[in-house]
């Protein structure tokens, strides 16, 4: 028996088939016909389905047919053909690019990602049992109207069940990443992993080292930005050990702590860090969780800053500490530092997100190169060398003290007393 789930409301398929065809794009509409009058007996697979039925928005419109590449190539004026060798056309409209791809069956996975060779097919129940999950294998006939469901997608939806089309061991043992898309469809739509395909999810661990660190990253920057529950996803993360694929350095994070993960805006960097946090990582240890996943140099910056403002927050932060925090730090992010310690340390950190808001709202000079002077005017008067510097620095400090003291001619009566200083 499965877990008992509250059931996810599911449009009933004759309403769902007249959503999908109402909102169908017209580029879409019209490679449909064109198929349809050449027999091609068109279908829509993929995520623009599920959706539909979930009453979701729909973004990706997937079109599958029984022709062949080169039968769907000569249907159009402009193709683009790349992807013909694993059944894929890109028809080219003026509203942009619609795929269409051959009914087909699958050989050997032998790199643990994608299939050795196609077989091209004409029936579209055989298409839909190579494909991952059950609520990811319904296909709908636009132009009969007709819903396609062979393997339970439906109930599943129903249900909320991420559960694999056919033996999960073998369909985990095809494609590692299948491994990490279950993980992140049970946190985006809110559903649980069915206890079959939760599992089998320890043994692909080998599977899943096969495949490339970007696309990994993907998967996990999609669950962490996910809007739904998040707990559940992250403790079957841990527990099956599929994040020592991902980031072994989190491994060891207390699942009690998930629900703060949960509670953060759903930014997946952001969230990245406050795991980090949660798992008393060093600076060194995030960078490598960081370049592991090949984040870009910008979000290495910001995740390690983050961290590092986290932990520099002033104890008692009045209005001068903040000024100097963001001062050190910089604002953007201060602000993502604040986001955690609303969080994890919410009486230390009362209000904190709203109370920077307003702060840099007021526009406060925060750097040397807002002050009233420049190093001109101290070496006008007298500062030379490492003095200047120095100097500024000072007067910064006493700005950030006390920002009504930012002016030439406030800064100019200090300088005479910086040189005896520095």
């Amino acid at each position: 028996m499965g877990p008992k789930r509250r059931q996810t409301r599911v449009l009933p398929a004759d309403i769902a088939i007249a959503t999908l065809v109402r909102q169908m794009p017209a580029p879409v509409r019209e490679v449909v016909q064109c198929l349809h009058a050449a027999e091609g007996a068109p279908v829509l697979v993929g995520g623009c389905v599920r959706d539909v039925l979930l009453g979701r928005p729909l973004a990706d419109w997937d079109l599958a047919t029984c022709l062949l590449p080169a039968a769907v190539a000569t249907l159009f004026p402009k193709v683009v053909r790349a992807g013909e060798k694993h059944g894929t056309i890109m028809v080219l409209t003026q509203a942009g690019p619609v795929e269409v791809t051959t009914f087909r069956g699958e050989g050997a996975y032998l790199d643990g990602r994608r299939p050795d060779s196609v077989t091209f097919l004409t029936d579209v129940e055989a298409d839909l049992a190579r494909r991952d999950f059950t609520i990811n294998a319904i296909a709908v006939d636009p132009v009969a109207g007709r819903l396609i469901d062979p393997f339970g997608g439906v109930g599943d939806l129903q249900r909320g069940w991420v559960r694999t089309v056919g033996d999960p061991a073998a369909r985990f043992g095809e494609d590692g990443l299948r491994t990490l898309r279950a993980i992140r469809f049970a946190a985006v739509l809110g559903f649980k992993v069915a206890p079959a395909t939760a599992a089998a999810l320890a043994k692909a661990r080998v599977t899943l080292a096969k495949v490339a660190w970007e696309r990994r990253r993907v998967e996990l920057e999609k669950s962490l930005a996910s809007r739904c529950p998040l707990v559940g996803p992250l403790k079957l993360l841990v527990a099956s050990g599929l994040i020592a694929e991902l980031a072994p350095e989190l491994a060891g994070t207390p699942p009690r702590t998930f629900a703060l993960l949960e509670a953060l805006p759903p930014a997946p960097w952001l969230r990245l860090c406050g795991w980090g946090v949660l798992a008393k990582l060093s600076a060194t240890a995030l960078r490598t969780v960081a370049l592991r996943l090949k984040l870009s140099r910008l979000d290495v910056e910001l995740l390690l800053t983050t961290q590092a403002a986290y932990a520099a927050f002033p104890a008692r932060a009045n209005a001068a500490a903040l000024r100097h925090w963001l001062s050190t730090w910089g604002i953007e992010p201060c602000h993502q530092a604040a986001l955690l310690l609303s969080v994890f340390a919410p009486k230390q950190a009362h209000a904190l997100p709203t109370r920077l808001t307003r702060l840099v709202r007021s526009r406060p000079c925060l750097s040397i190169a807002q002050l009233a002077v420049t190093g001109d005017d101290l070496v006008a008067m007298g500062l030379s060398g490492r003095q200047v510097g120095g100097g500024l620095r000072a007067l910064l400090h006493v700005v950030l003290e006390r920002p009504s003291r930012n002016t030439r001619a406030q800064l100019l009566r200090l300088i005479p007393n910086l040189s005896t200083t520095l």
